[in-house]
């Protein structure tokens, strides 16, 4: 074999022109056998990889892995190939010289007429610098870039995984506030830059005092948050006294302000500290009961402990009921009870005896208006015709109920899709599925006998799993293989409510990636880097093939920023509620996608289309009076805005200061006490 010329090219003319053709192409390629023999590389293959085309003729494309070549990824690759279909993944590879590269791999079979493979093909392109941008992205949207800590939205997502995690029992949680005494003299004297370098030595000093258990973020500022579990209600001042003793050694030992010799700076710090018990959602009434325990003793009336100040208000239980402090959570009494076994008796009884019902929700092509497929939502149906929502029963299941709730919604779902076949709507379905179902052993067998039952296709079908639930679990992991083995879609849902690593997304083959409906939300509070966020799931998502779908599209002005950012599907009430299966014909029938004339409608809109300029430091394309935002601000009639927008199409070069004005402008007006987000739409 020589390069340009793969086998199975008849005469000399057409072997040129078509080894030509591949090492024009900047991305490596190999053509192999039905036994996946390398037969033809061209030269990107080469360069990228060290091998020259000799080295590789007749050999496995095994030679490319190595130690850290993930498992779980080779096993769907080799899963697909078995089965004759493509796989598209990113897998790491190494070089000839042993250094390691993410590659990003596409192989698809080739048939003769009769339809047996004779080769695959692999396309291959070298993205290791992409994942590290979109790694030190992803650090970068939890922790903070000066201090390496947790930032805020770090912090928010590990308070949220601890109130789930802690849910009952009498084990409670104390959070801290930590305050630096004084640290703007710090800054005033030796100047911001020495001030940034104490506090990144502050900040590695506490990490190496506190337990592998316990939590630490920077909320900005000189101001800390420590997180501290496995507290007792009765003794929880005793235990934290080790705790902060050790914590308060980050300051025994004085800093230095810069490199100069003999200067150093003594730090004092405070920490105001209250209690959380199990199961209880932190928001901001835990942290101002912190701040007022920290303001409490700055404030000089403390005088039991010199640093530190315990919060004596009573913690409320998760219902609100307030616990005393020295005491244990007291019981419900004794008629709370008998009604709630009553009523999970009752419930779960007519769950399993013809009360599950489903709805479906639509996801919708943000870009065309067409349906994509519909999410089957379990509801429970009482006897008297309640319709009750997942949080009502759901929490009292054992596995075991979930792995016969899953069997029978999906029986639902696809029977479900039976019926409308007959109408001649031929459609596809998304059912949820409880990691502990997944780690069942007979849950392939499930799903194949339930689609042989209702003559199923498996692409019709997308099992949705929680972030959260998934983990690098080696059970887990295998479970995984063997449902991607049948062939249906695997959704990962809730993206940005759990802690996926981007290995971990892109190391499975999910061909649906579910934006969480809370990142959503944080366009109105948080528009940048939500926006930012969203256009890298967008961009990722055209990159390895996923279908992006933001839910909890609530209103148009979110809606029309994520069709803006370039997310390509969504979901939510502002498309459509949740619908009974008889609803759905004529909701197809009947539907009309929100703002299909191009123009913006909303300010949010208006934003996110700015915004993709402004972070370019470009101009608007075209002429002002084709620019979709021009009708809107004539609309509102800011006439400050309007100048600003219109220098954004001048040739003159000068369009950047107006530039940060409007992206100002427009961020203010979305994210002001709410009156925006009702107000902007024209």
């Amino acid at each position: 074999m020589r390069q340009g010329r793969p086998t199975g090219m008849s005469g000399p003319e057409p072997q040129r022109l078509f080894g030509r053709a591949l090492d024009a192409i900047s991305e490596g390629s190999l053509i192999t056998d039905a036994n996946q023999r390398i037969l033809y590389a061209n030269a990107a293959f080469t360069a990228v990889t060290g091998y020259s085309v000799e080295e590789v003729s007749g050999r496995n494309c095994r030679l490319l892995q190595g130690p850290e070549t993930d498992s779980i990824v080779l096993a769907a690759l080799r899963s697909s190939l078995l089965r004759g279909g493509s796989f598209r993944g990113e897998v790491l590879n190494y070089r000839k010289d042993g250094t390691p590269f993410w590659n990003a791999l596409t192989v698809s079979p080739l048939r003769d007429d009769t339809g047996r493979i004779t080769n695959f093909v692999s396309v291959q392109r070298d993205v290791t610098a992409q994942r590290k941008v979109h790694e030190r992205l992803q650090f970068l949207a939890l922790h903070d870039s000066l201090t390496g800590l947790s930032n805020r939205t770090g912090l928010d997502r590990h308070l949220s995984g601890l109130a789930r995690r802690i849910v009952t029992g009498t084990e409670h949680s104390a959070i801290g506030v930590i305050d630096l005494d004084d640290f703007k003299t710090i800054n005033d004297t030796f100047g911001h830059e020495a001030g940034d370098a104490i506090l990144t030595e502050f900040s590695r000093r506490l990490r190496g005092k506190l337990r592998a258990t316990d939590f630490l973020a920077h909320r900005g500022g000189d101001e800390f948050v420590v997180v501290i579990e496995g507290l007792d209600l009765r003794h929880a001042r005793e235990q934290l006294q080790p705790i902060l003793a050790r914590l308060h050694e980050a300051v025994d030992t004085a800093f230095s302000p810069g490199p100069g010799p003999g200067i150093s700076v003594t730090l004092k710090m405070s920490l105001g500290i209250t209690l959380l018990p199990p199961g209880q959602e932190p928001g901001n009434a835990v942290f101002r009961r912190a701040d007022a325990a920290l303001h409490h003793l700055k404030s000089g009336n403390d005088v039991r402990d010199p640093w530190w100040h315990l919060d004596t208000t009573p913690p409320t239980a998760p219902d609100g009921r307030t616990l005393q402090p020295g005491t244990a959570e007291p019981d419900r009494n004794a008629e709370e009870k008998v009604r709630s076994v009553y009523d999970s008796h009752i419930y779960h009884r007519r769950l399993f005896n013809g009360g599950l019902h489903l709805l479906f929700q639509p996801v919708i092509d943000l870009r065309t208006g067409d349906l994509r497929f519909l999410e089957a939502l379990a509801r429970l149906r009482l006897e008297d015709g309640t319709i009750l929502s997942p949080g009502d029963f759901l929490p009292m299941l054992t596995p075991q109920d979930f792995d016969q709730l899953f069997k029978a919604g999906l029986d639902l779902a696809l029977g479900q899709l039976g019926v409308w076949d007959l109408d001649g709507r031929h459609l596809r379905v998304s059912v949820n599925v409880s990691p502990s179902t997944l780690l069942h052993p007979d849950c392939a067998h499930w799903i194949t006998s339930t689609l042989e039952r209702h003559n199923i296709a498996p692409h019709r079908l997308i099992l949705e799993v929680l972030e959260d639930h998934i983990d690098d679990d080696a059970t887990q992991s295998q479970a995984f293989t063997a449902i991607l083995a049948l062939g249906v879609g695997l959704a990962m849902d809730d993206l940005g409510a759990g802690h996926s690593s981007l290995r971990r997304l892109t190391a499975l083959a999910f061909s649906t990636v579910k934006i969480d409906h809370r990142i959503l939300s944080q366009l109105r509070t948080s528009p940048i880097p939500t926006m930012t966020f969203l256009a890298t799931m967008a961009q990722m998502g055209q990159n390895m093939g996923w279908d992006v779908i933001a839910e909890g599209l609530e209103d148009d002005g979110i809606t029309e920023a994520a069709t803006v950012l370039g997310i390509p599907y969504g979901q939510g009430y502002h498309l459509t509620r949740p619908l009974p299966a008889a609803d759905v014909p004529p909701w197809i029938t009947d539907f009309t996608p929100p703002n299909r004339s191009g123009l913006m409608r909303t300010l949010s809109g208006a934003l996110a289309y700015h915004w993709q300029f402004a972070r370019l430091g470009a101009p608007h394309t075209g002429p002002a009076g084709a620019c979709p935002m021009t009708e809107l601000l004539n609309h509102i009639g800011a006439s400050k805005a309007e100048h600003w927008h219109r220098q954004q199409h001048t040739a003159l070069g000068d369009h950047l200061a107006s530039s940060a004005e409007l992206l100002q402008w427009l961020t203010i007006q979305t994210t002001g006490d709410g009156h925006a987000g009702k107000a902007e739409k024209l």
